[in-house]
């Protein structure tokens, strides 16, 4: 997996804090929900991904700062900055890092289409002084039911 790649995957699995009203955020349903992702990285369409993750309630009290977008596992200083809704219940975010030797910007967007269903869009850029890598990412989850019981 490339480097811009791998950023992009830990940008969409991530979360971290960002003020935000939670009662002004949409609700998603806990539970066990199904992610199905299509990416493009420096124009080269990538394998699908189908994926299942658990989202429990405590993740789920406040939507806006659970899809706030997260740089993880990587040393960087970055800034956030929550950015007006394009429409009706979408989230979107800006995220901005830099790091030794390389910098990153996403923008993204998430579009609540009701308590069972979102849609999520992000596009990304590293650089670092060997590569660059540009990512464009559309992921569409739907709520399956509850999560296992371990």
């Amino acid at each position: 997996m490339s480097y811009a790649r791998r950023i992009a995957c830990y940008f969409l699995l991530g979360s971290c804090s960002i003020a935000a009203s939670a009662a002004d955020a949409p609700r998603l349903e806990p539970g066990n929900w199904r992610l199905q992702v299509k990416s493009v990285t420096n124009g080269v369409a990538d394998p699908p991904q189908d994926a299942q993750v658990c989202l429990r309630e405590e993740e789920l009290r406040d939507v806006a700062r659970y899809f706030a977008p997260a740089l993880e596992g990587v040393q960087a200083k970055c800034s956030i900055a929550r950015q007006p809704p394009a429409a009706g219940e979408t989230l979107a975010h800006r995220l901005r890092c830099a790091g030794k030797g390389f910098t990153y910007e996403a923008r993204s967007s998430v579009t609540i289409e009701g308590p069972t269903r979102f849609r999520l869009k992000m596009h990304s850029d590293a650089k670092t002084a060997e590569q660059n890598g540009v990512v464009d990412m559309q992921a569409e989850a739907v709520r399956l039911g509850d999560c296992e019981k371990k």
